[in-house]
C-alpha cells in the first residue's frame, strides 16, 4: 500500500463517489422525510444548533446591510447573559459551512440548516477520496472505503445531532497529507493550513485532532522513516507549521482558553473517578464495532463500521510486516478503548468520553481498502484465518446477546458471512469486476444499516427527529402566544422561567434554551457555561444544576427567581409541577382551554402565564453585606433569604460596611422518619433491602397547633447534606430480588421460577452497571415529585458527584403538609443528614419589606445597548450596587466618569462600591484575551509572510541550480 504525496487522476472517481453517496444518502435522510421529520435533533438540534445558526445568520446580515457596526461580545439573552464569543466560537465561528447561510435568505435557515447536514458528510466523503487517492487504490476500491468511513454509527448518529462533529472527519485526511508533505521533504504550508482550519474551527476537536496528528507523526516515523529522515529540517518544518498555525489562530484561541477555564467544566472530575468501565461496556464492545444500527454509545464508544471492516482487521493482522502502522493503531486503539483513563485524556481531563474513536475511521477504511485491493490475489490459508475469526466472533457476540438481546445486529451479523462469501467468490470465481462487486457489497451494507438506524420503528432514531414543521411552530407558539407581547430583558429589566420539568412538548422535545424569540429565561444549555453561575447553583444547594445547564428553573424557589429578575412563570396545565408555583406568582394570563375528547379533566391542556410584582431589579443598592465567612456555616436556605437582606462580596469590599443577618428568617421544622414497615429510621443508618419500601418524613407539630395552620405562607425546603450510598454487591441486590419476589405469597405463586428470575436479576443488574453508586432520592407531597439525584459516570459531561441538595417541596398557603414521602431508587445503604426548613414569604413579611425596599433603590434610567448598561442613582450612604448580570472578566465600570474596580456580587454578580451621593454608573463589556489574541495572530501572519518570503527565494535558487 504505497503513499505518494502526489494525487493520481484516477478517472471518473469523483463522479462515482457521488453516485455512491447519493444512494446511501437517499437511504438515510429519504428515511427522515418520508416518515414526516426532519433533521433537527429534538435536543442539541433543536435547543443549540439551529438557534445560535439562526441568530448567527441574523448577526452577521445586520453587520454586512450596515445595520449594526459590529457584532455584540455580551448577549442579554443566552440564560442569565453570557458571552457571545464563547458559545459561538464553539458552535459556528470557525466553521465554513455557517457562512453559506449568507446566500440565502435569513427565513430559510431552517432548511439551509438541514441541506447543509447533507453537504457536510457529502464533503467528508471527498476528503477521504482525495487522501486515498494518494495510494495505489483503484476508484472503486476507494469508494468502499468511503463508505466505511463516512456511515458509521459515530456519523449516522452525530451528522444530524451535532452537525459540526462532521467537520473533523473533512480535517483529519488534510492532516495526514501535511504531515507525509514534510516526510516526504515538501512544504510545510499544506500543514500549516489544516493547522489552521482545525484550530479555527473547534478547539475541543483540535484537541482531539492534534493528538491524533502527533500519534500519527511518531508511528509513521518509526515504522517508514526512521533512517531516511533529515531531523533537523523535518523537525524545523514542523515547528514552524505548528508555531505559525497557533499563532496565526491566536484571535480565537486566546479568548477560547479564556472562556474555559472559567467555565463550569474546568472542574470536572478525570475520568468521572473511574478506573474501569461496567461490566456491561466491556460486554456491549464486541457486537459495537459492526452493529452499525446501535445507538448505545456506551462512553461515546461509537463504532459501527460496515462488516467488512471485520476482515480487513484480520487481514491487516495477517500482513504485519506489510502494514504495522495499521496494525499498531489497532492495538493502540482496542487498549485505548478498555481503560477510560484514555477517554478522559482525549476529552481534556474530563469525563471518559471515547470521541476520539472518530481518528480510528480512517484507518479502518484504509484497511478496508487494503483488503478490497488484494480481494483478488488472497491465499487459501487466509479463509482459515477468515473462517476461524468470524467463529470466535460469532460465539462471542452470541454469548453477549444472552445480556444485550440487541436486534439491531441482524443486518450487521448477517453481512458477517455474506461479506466472507462474497470475498470467496472473488477468491473461487474470479469475477470480471471484483472490486465493484465488493463495493456493491459494502453499499447494500450500509444503505440497510442506515435504514434501520433511521426508521421510526424499535426506538430508531427518527423518533427522536422533530416533525416536519415543528420547530417553526414551535418558536411561534412556544407558550400559545403568551409570551408575544414581552419585551426582552435589554428592554424591561425582566426575565422569564417555566415550572420545572414541565414542558413536554411531545417527541421526547425538552425546552433546554428558549428559542431565537424574545424570551429571556434562566435555562441555558451550552457546552461552556459562566464558572460563577454554576458556583451560585452549587453555594444555593440548586437539585437541578448540571455543568451544560447550570440553573434549569432554580427548583421553582421563590427567592431565587424574585433575586433573578423572573417576572412571568409559564406552564401548561395537568403537566409535572404545574400546581408547583412559586409565592407571589399570580394567574396573569391563560390560553384557551382544550378539553380531553373523553371527559377526562386530568388531560385537559392550557397555557398559563403567571406574574410576579416581587422580582428584583436588574441593578440595585444595598446598604448591608455579608461576608464569604459570615456565610459559610449558613445553610442553603439561609443563603437564599440572604439574597434579600444583603449582598454578598469580599472581606475588603466589606469593610466600613453595615453586616447583614438572617437570624429568625428562616423555621426549622423537627420530624420523624418513619418506614413503611412501620419502624422509626434514623437517616444516617437507613437499609432499604425491599424495593417497594417508602419512608414518611413526618413533620412534628406543637402540641397547641395540632388543629391550626402550621406556619402558613411559607416555602418548604429539605436540606440534604452528607449524602452517602453504598450499594450493596451484584450477588446480595439479586438475592434480595429473589427473596422479595418469593415474599408475595399467592400472588407470585406461578412466578416462583427461582432459576429464571436469578437470569432475569442478573441481566437487569448486569445491564444496569450494578453495583454502582448512582441514586434517587424522590420526595413526593400534593404539589408534585421533588428528585436529587447522583448520575451514573457513564452520563459524560452531565455527571456530577452529589453529596447534597435543597429540594423545594414547594410553597403552601394555608399549612404545611403533615408529611412526605421519601423513596431511594436503589437497594443499598444509605446515610444523609436532613434539616426540614421553612421560609415565611407572607404579604406581611419582613421579606416582602425587604423586596419592596429593593425595588425602591434600583438603578434608574437603565440603559441596556450594545456591550454596555448604565444608569443612574442616589444613595443616602455608602453600600454596593449590585445585579444579576453574571460576572466576567470582561466587565468593566466606570463611576461619575472615572474607572473604578467591578466587584464579584453574591457569587456571580457584577457589582460596584458607591459612595453616599449621586451616580452616574456605566458598565462596559470587552471580550477577555481578545487584544492579546489579535495582537499573536498579526506577529503569525507576519512570520507567514516572512516564512512564505524566504520558502520563495529557496525555491528559486532550488530551480536556478
Amino acid at each position: 500500500m504505497h503513499f505518494s504525496v502526489k494525487h493520481h487522476q484516477i478517472k471518473h472517481l469523483y463522479r462515482d463517489y457521488t453516485i455512491v453517496f447519493l444512494i446511501v444518502a437517499v437511504c438515510m435522510f429519504g428515511t427522515y422525510l418520508l416518515t414526516g421529520h426532519s433533521l433537527i435533533w429534538r435536543l442539541d438540534g433543536a435547543n443549540q444548533h439551529l438557534p445560535l445558526l439562526e441568530n448567527f445568520r441574523q448577526g452577521l446580515g445586520d453587520l454586512l446591510s450596515g445595520k449594526i457596526s459590529s457584532l455584540p461580545q455580551w448577549s442579554y439573552q443566552m440564560g442569565l447573559g453570557g458571552d457571545n464569543f464563547s458559545v459561538y466560537s464553539y458552535y459556528l465561528i470557525g466553521d465554513i459551512f455557517a457562512y453559506l447561510t449568507l446566500l440565502f435568505p435569513a427565513a430559510k435557515v431552517v432548511v439551509v440548516y438541514q441541506w447543509l447536514i447533507v453537504l457536510r458528510l457529502y464533503c467528508a466523503g471527498l476528503s477521504f477520496v482525495f487522501l486515498a487517492s494518494h495510494f495505489d487504490f483503484t476508484k472503486n476500491v476507494i469508494n468502499t472505503g468511503a463508505l466505511v468511513y463516512l456511515f458509521n454509527a459515530f456519523l449516522l448518529y452525530s451528522a444530524e445531532a451535532q452537525p459540526f462533529f462532521t467537520t473533523p472527519f473533512i480535517i483529519f485526511p488534510f492532516l495526514v497529507l501535511g504531515i507525509e508533505k514534510i516526510l516526504q521533504k515538501g512544504s510545510p504550508w499544506p500543514l500549516t493550513g489544516a493547522f489552521i482550519w482545525m484550530l479555527v474551527s473547534n478547539y475541543y476537536f483540535a484537541f482531539v485532532l492534534g493528538l491524533g496528528a502527533i500519534i500519527y507523526l511518531v508511528l509513521r516515523v518509526s515504522f517508514y522513516y526512521l533512517h531516511d529522515l533529515n531531523y533537523l529540517k523535518t523537525l524545523g518544518k514542523l515547528a514552524f507549521a505548528t508555531l505559525t498555525s497557533i499563532l496565526v489562530s491566536s484571535f480565537m484561541l486566546v479568548p477560547e482558553i479564556f472562556a474555559v477555564m472559567n467555565s463550569t467544566r474546568a472542574a470536572g472530575n478525570f475520568a468521572n473517578g473511574l478506573k474501569i468501565y461496567p461490566l456491561y461496556y466491556y460486554l456491549a464492545l464486541p457486537s459495537q464495532f459492526i452493529n452499525g444500527g446501535n445507538r448505545d454509545f456506551y462512553f461515546w464508544s461509537a463504532l459501527g463500521y460496515a462488516s467488512i471492516a471485520f476482515f480487513a482487521v484480520v487481514f491487516i493482522f495477517s500482513r504485519l510486516k506489510r502494514f504495522p502502522l495499521l496494525s499498531t493503531t489497532f492495538i493502540i486503539s482496542f487498549v485505548m478503548l478498555l481503560f477510560p483513563v484514555f477517554g478522559a485524556i482525549f476529552n481534556g481531563g474530563m469525563a471518559p468520553s471515547n470521541r476520539w474513536t472518530l481518528l480510528l475511521c480512517l484507518p479502518i477504511a484504509l484497511a478496508t481498502c487494503a483488503l478490497v485491493q488484494d480481494s483478488v490475489k488472497l491465499y487459501d490459508r487466509l479463509f482459515k484465518y477468515f473462517s476461524y475469526a468470524l467463529l470466535i466472533y460469532a460465539v462471542i457476540i452470541g454469548i453477549t446477546y444472552y445480556f444485550q438481546s440487541d436486534e439491531k445486529l441482524f443486518v450487521p451479523f448477517i453481512f458477517l458471512f455474506v461479506s466472507l462469501a462474497a470475498l470467496m467468490i472473488i477468491h473461487f470465481k474470479q469475477l470480471a469486476h471484483p472490486h465493484r462487486f465488493l463495493m456493491l457489497i459494502v453499499l447494500a451494507n450500509v444503505s440497510l444499516n442506515a435504514i434501520y438506524y433511521e426508521a421510526p420503528y424499535n426506538g430508531g432514531y427518527s423518533n427522536e427527529m422533530l416533525p416536519l414543521g415543528a420547530y417553526t411552530n414551535l418558536n411561534d407558539n412556544l407558550y400559545s402566544g403568551l409570551d408575544k407581547k414581552l419585551a426582552p430583558v435589554d428592554q424591561r429589566g425582566y426575565r422569564t422561567s417555566t415550572t420545572s420539568n414541565n414542558f413536554d412538548l411531545g417527541a421526547g422535545y425538552h425546552l433546554y434554551n428558549s428559542l431565537p424569540n424574545n424570551s429571556t429565561s434562566l435555562t441555558s444549555y451550552y457546552s461552556v457555561q459562566n464558572k460563577y453561575i454554576g458556583q451560585f447553583a452549587e453555594e444555593m444547594k440548586n437539585i437541578q444544576y448540571d455543568a451544560n445547564v447550570p440553573l434549569r428553573q432554580v427548583d421553582d424557589r421563590t427567592i431565587l427567581n424574585n433575586f433573578l429578575g423572573v417576572r412571568y412563570i409559564f406552564n401548561w396545565l395537568n403537566q409535572d409541577n404545574y400546581q408547583k408555583v412559586p409565592a407571589g406568582y399570580y394567574l396573569d394570563k391563560t390560553s384557551q382551554l382544550v378539553t380531553d375528547p373523553n371527559g377526562t379533566g386530568d388531560k385537559d391542556q392550557q397555557a398559563r402565564r403567571y406574574k410576579s410584582d416581587n422580582a428584583f431589579p436588574l441593578f440595585y443598592w444595598q446598604g448591608q453585606v455579608f461576608t464569604h465567612k459570615q456565610q459559610r456555616k449558613y445553610t442553603a436556605s439561609q443563603k437564599e433569604r440572604a439574597l434579600a437582606s444583603g449582598v454578598k462580596v469580599s472581606e475588603k469590599a466589606a469593610r466600613g460596611l453595615k453586616r447583614a443577618t438572617v437570624k429568625n428568617e428562616t423555621n426549622k421544622i423537627p420530624y420523624r422518619l418513619i418506614s413503611s414497615r412501620g419502624n422509626e429510621v434514623d437517616p444516617h443508618h437507613l437499609e432499604k433491602k425491599d424495593s417497594e419500601e417508602t419512608y414518611q418524613i413526618v413533620l412534628s407539630r406543637p402540641v397547641n397547633e395540632e388543629s391550626e395552620d402550621y406556619y402558613p405562607d411559607s416555602e418548604l425546603h429539605l436540606e440534604f447534606t452528607n449524602i452517602k450510598y453504598q450499594p450493596y454487591s451484584l450477588d446480595q441486590q439479586i438475592k434480595l430480588e429473589q427473596l422479595h419476589q418469593s415474599s408475595r405469597g399467592m400472588t407470585g405463586l406461578l412466578s416462583q421460577n427461582n432459576q429464571y428470575n436469578y437470569y432475569k436479576y442478573l441481566r437487569y443488574h448486569v445491564l444496569q452497571g450494578s453495583p454502582d453508586t448512582s441514586f434517587k432520592l424522590n420526595v413526593d407531597s400534593s404539589l408534585g415529585t421533588e428528585t436529587i439525584e447522583q448520575p451514573k459516570q457513564s452520563a459524560l459531561s452531565f455527571y456530577k458527584d452529589i453529596k447534597g441538595g435543597s429540594m423545594n417541596v414547594g410553597h403552601f398557603n394555608n399549612s404545611l403538609p403533615q408529611s412526605l414521602t421519601l423513596t431511594p431508587s436503589k437497594l443499598g445503604d444509605y446515610s444523609f443528614d436532613l434539616k426540614v426548613v421553612a421560609t415565611p414569604l407572607a404579604k406581611n413579611s419582613n421579606y416582602q419589606k425587604q423586596v419592596k425596599q429593593i425595588q425602591k433603590d434600583k438603578l434608574q434610567d437603565l440603559k441596556m445597548s450594545q456591550d454596555k448598561i448604565s444608569g443612574q442613582i442616589t444613595t443616602a450612604n455608602t453600600g454596593i450596587l449590585t445585579s444579576s448580570v453574571p460576572y466576567s472578566k470582561g466587565w468593566q465600570v466606570k463611576v461619575d466618569g472615572k474607572k473604578r474596580p467591578v466587584l464579584k456580587t453574591n457569587t456571580a454578580f457584577i457589582g460596584v462600591r458607591l459612595p453616599r451621593g449621586h451616580h452616574q454608573v456605566t458598565f462596559t463589556y470587552e471580550l477577555p484575551g481578545a487584544k492579546l489574541g489579535q495582537k499573536l495572530s498579526i506577529t503569525g501572519l507576519l512570520a507567514a509572510l516572512l516564512g512564505g518570503i524566504v520558502s520563495l527565494i529557496y525555491y528559486r535558487r532550488s530551480r536556478q541550480k
